[in-house]
């Protein structure tokens, strides 16, 4: 997608922004003026023509509220245009490779089998690219699904129709993705799922304080109708229940207020999804995976309008006169202690699937802006013949500035990459491997053609770092990962291994030997590979025909330079000798 349309959606924001705060600064002006109105009139109504004085002002306040209502519609389209804007200058930032987004360093694993070599998570990264969550269980979500890609082995793991559906939903998607975050707060709340708020299990029979309390009101006032007098009994019945009302409250005033303290953390837990939930449980989706979503929302949003309830009680607490006369008839803060405890036996047990269908749309709709941002990007198409059939492929990180290529991988294959340093043989191991992360999860793939098996499954081994602390030296921390990769392609149907220049510490003639061993291992065991080399020699080993060797040339110019296109065969030229002269002769001069 171009920079031009989110510009021009920007463009129509501010020009409406502009027009409601014009209309803002009016309604402020009738406020005031009907206010004031509203004053005088009743003032003048105390001294002469009470009736058309009073009248006036009750229309003025009418009209008062009227504004105030006005203006608080006018103040929510604004905040939600802001929200608007931020969204559609987010996407400008992106399109720009100015990433605003979380980066999802707190997910990252040296030892996951693919992730750290393929800059999933991190500045820059994948998983920033891709992050449009507001939530945590979004973003929970998001971070699971690109690390167990190689646990998405069927079709139907795609989600295609419901990314599809929400791709060209972009009312739906734009709305729902620019809600404020909700992060902050939701952090370590899964512990309240757990807690009990009933302050003692033997308050439940306190209930029928208040049922006699409003049986004795009422009596009194149907007493007073109809004989005209009150009973002194009933008032004075009616005294001692008040009193021992209050007291049983005080009483329980400690264990109430902790069982208030947590109630409240629910209900602020709860009112921070109400927004993402109010939209989920709005929109009329097609696809199956949507509809199950929004019931879960809907069946959800009813509950939490009733904990709503609750929350506009607890807010009359803080009124000592009020306070007084609803625990002393009504026992106020019990009754809704024991309100809250029932919904929270009844709803918050579903709470865990509730978060886990946010995060799931969250993730979809994440994939989404991806593909509706990268139109141009080809729709990877399942198929069984081959692990990997990609036309004029590019680097995701790179997009249509990358330099494209051809590849294909077919099951126990062996591909040898060789080239100069800094050519692009790295990067290319990179380039297959997002490509099929993007296709498993339903993004687009930036490619002409991008055909993949859904079983295939990822293993790399191409960063490699030593570990003091732990007493593993660089060498040993290598041998350690092609150990895993070896036993994961033992066992793992389908997974093919990016291997980046093994055996780099020892010395040259043992890395040789090391290599071509492994690779005969590789082809003995049927393990479908991808390496990455400097060594010419090895694509000289016989592999009973499994084997073929690509490369990237460098141009042999002063200085070299780097087309990074792939070609059949072995590479011929080498750049390390000439840029070390190039150092030296600078530092000579």
């Amino acid at each position: 997608m171009s920079k031009l349309y989110y510009v021009d959606k920007v463009n129509k924001l501010l020009v409406s922004q502009r027009v409601l705060s014009k209309r803002s600064h009016l309604l402020v002006w009738g406020k005031l003026i009907s206010f004031c109105l509203m004053i005088i009139a009743g003032w003048n109504g105390l001294d002469g023509f009470p009736n058309i004085w009073l009248s006036l002002s009750v229309i003025c306040l009418l009209v008062y509220l009227f504004f105030v209502y006005a203006d608080n519609r006018v103040d929510r389209k604004r905040e939600h245009n802001q929200q608007m804007i931020q969204f559609y200058e987010d996407e400008i930032g992106y399109l720009g490779n100015e990433f605003s987004f979380q980066d999802g360093s707190e997910y990252i694993d040296i030892h996951s089998p693919y992730s750290y070599d393929l800059d999933i998570f991190g500045p820059g990264s994948l998983f920033q690219r891709l992050n449009r969550t507001t939530t945590v269980p979004g973003e929970k979500a998001l971070a699971h699904r690109l690390i167990n890609v190689n646990t998405r082995i069927s079709k139907n793991d795609i989600d295609q129709d419901a990314i599809n559906e929400l791709m060209l939903s972009s009312d739906f998607r734009e709305d729902y993705l620019s809600t404020p975050h909700f992060k902050s707060k939701v952090r370590g709340t899964s512990m309240y799922s757990n807690v009990n708020t009933m302050p003692d299990k033997n308050i439940k029979w306190l209930q029928i304080f208040p049922i006699c309390s409003f049986l004795l009101i009422l009596y009194l006032i149907l007493s007073y109708i109809l004989v005209g007098k009150i009973s002194s009994i009933t008032s004075a019945t009616l005294t001692v229940l008040f009193v021992l009302q209050l007291f049983i409250t005080i009483a329980l005033s400690s264990k109430l207020k902790t069982a208030f303290c947590v109630s409240k953390s629910i209900i602020d837990f709860n009112k921070g999804y109400m927004p993402v939930i109010k939209k989920i449980s709005a929109y009329n989706f097609k696809a199956s995976e949507l509809r199950e979503i929004r019931n879960i929302a809907q069946e959800y949003l009813e509950d939490l309008k009733s904990i709503q309830r609750i929350e506009s009680i607890y807010a009359l607490r803080a009124n000592p006169f009020l306070w007084l006369l609803l625990n002393g008839f009504l026992s106020i803060d019990v009754m809704e202690v024991l309100k809250f405890q029932r919904w929270k036996v009844r709803r918050l047990a579903s709470l865990p699937t509730l978060l886990e269908s946010i995060g799931k749309i969250e993730t979809l709709a994440s994939f989404a802006q991806f593909n509706f941002n990268h139109a141009d990007y080809c729709i990877a198409k399942p198929q069984e013949n081959m692990l990997i059939n990609m036309k004029n492929g590019k680097h995701p990180f790179l997009g249509n500035s990358g330099v494209g290529n051809d590849f294909s991988i077919s099951k126990g294959s062996i591909s040898i990459i060789t080239g100069a340093n800094m050519s692009g043989k790295s990067t290319f191991l990179r380039t297959i491997a997002l490509n099929l992360i993007l296709a498993k999860n339903g993004c687009r793939v930036p490619a002409d053609k991008f055909y993949f098996n859904p079983n295939s499954q990822i293993f790399t081994s191409m960063r490699t770092r030593d570990d003091i602390k732990g007493g593993i030296s660089y060498f040993q921390s290598e041998i350690i990962r092609l150990d895993k990769a070896i036993d994961v392609a033992l066992n793992t149907p389908n997974v093919i291994l990016f291997l980046d220049e093994v055996l780099k510490g020892t010395n040259s003639v043992d890395k040789l030997e090391g290599t071509k061993k492994l690779l005969s291992f590789f082809v003995e065991n049927g393990i479908t590979t991808v390496l990455a080399t400097h060594d010419i020699d090895v694509t000289s080993l016989e592999l009973s025909g499994v084997k073929r060797n690509y490369c990237f040339e460098i141009t042999a110019e002063n200085p070299p330079s780097y087309p990074y296109k792939l070609t059949n065969g072995v590479c011929q030229n080498k750049n390390a000798t000439f840029l070390i002269n190039c150092i030296l002769q600078k530092q000579h001069k």
